[in-house]
């Protein structure tokens, strides 16, 4: 009895609990010295690829800047040239309207009955 009273003693349990802890450690550990070498090359793959991508930045940055001057030479002449377009829609409007307003002069011209005094 006494032996079993010793292996449930406080101490006894708490070095169980020690070296249980220990060995999941060192498991743990073992386990992420497996697997350090491929996730090592990984990351050297992925610094390479950020590199190569962040030496390009400034070129494609100008390239940018290009792009945009050209946008805003077009989006200039697009304006003019809505400018234009409204302004012919409504010299092109102003005029149909005074064709239609001839055309009824003449109407009324020849629908108008003559007067005593033209025959």
């Amino acid at each position: 009895m006494e032996v079993i009273d010793t292996i449930l003693s406080a101490p006894v349990l708490f070095g169980l609990v020690v070296a249980a802890s220990l060995v999941l450690v060192a498991k743990a550990v073992i386990s992420l010295l497996d697997k350090a070498p491929p996730l090592r090359a990984q990351l050297d793959k992925v610094n390479k690829q950020l590199s190569s991508a962040h030496d390009g930045i400034p070129k494609r940055r100008t390239k940018v800047s290009g792009l945009q001057e050209e946008l805003k030479t077009l989006k200039e002449t697009t304006k003019r040239l809505q400018d234009y377009n409204t302004i012919l829609m409504d010299v092109e409007l102003q005029a149909k309207r005074e064709e239609e307003d001839k055309r009824r002069q003449e109407e009324i011209s020849i629908h108008r009955p003559e007067t005593p005094e033209d025959l």
